[in-house]
């Protein structure tokens, strides 16, 4: 009688291995959705508040500014940044256009001093100098005192509405660079419509 064996073969299932080139090609995704945020400018609006001082009322506010590569470039060449805050203060109606109480705008601009490798930032023609993008960038960041309305515009008991938006004011760029920069997600930099229901006491 012949016997005849068959060898047994251990059975591995390829599929639950995970290799290192299969682990890059699954996190790809997620590298260039971070370089490309990375690259971006953005301007964005933390917080904002409206702050009584005698005849009027001051604002207060804060935001996160990220210039891109392409950005600071730009700037340490010599090409100056013109932002624009706008605030606008309003009473909202239920049937008909909001109540339009009072419109501010307010221009500020960084720019870069070869000679003296200082960069300038002007607001409300007052000038301060850093020695640093990011300490010119902080003081970007943080808006105070701004005197935005008039008390005497004010009913007491009325409810308002008040509204903040920082953009980039493209056209005080170059001739020249306003063309390159439409559509590029470098230089498109406004924020969000900051909006709030401020407390006025009068």
């Amino acid at each position: 009688m012949m016997v005849s064996s068959t060898p047994c073969c251990k059975s591995t299932d390829k599929r639950s291995r995970i290799t290192p080139f299969k682990l890059f090609l699954l996190t790809l995704p997620l590298l260039i959705a971070c370089l490309v945020f990375a690259a971006s400018s953005s301007l964005h609006i933390k917080s904002a508040e409206l702050v009584a001082a005698e005849e009027a009322f001051v604002l207060n506010a804060d935001f996160d500014v990220t210039f891109s590569n392409e950005v600071e470039a730009a700037l340490n060449k010599g090409v100056p940044l013109s932002f624009l805050v706008e605030f606008q203060l309003v009473t909202p109606r239920r049937y008909w256009f909001d109540d339009e109480i009072e419109t501010s705008s307010m221009e500020i601009t960084l720019g870069y001093h070869a000679l003296s490798r200082q960069y300038l930032l002007n607001r409300n023609n007052h000038q301060q100098a850093f020695t640093s993008l990011q300490e010119a960038k902080e003081e970007l960041a943080r808006l105070r005192d701004w005197r935005v309305i008039d008390k005497t515009l004010l009913k007491k008991g009325e409810v308002y509405h008040a509204g903040l938006r920082i953009r980039l004011d493209q056209s005080k760029l170059p001739k020249p660079l306003q063309v390159d920069v439409i559509g590029s997600e470098s230089w498109n930099m406004v924020s969000q419509r900051y909006r709030w229901t401020p407390a006025l006491a009068l």
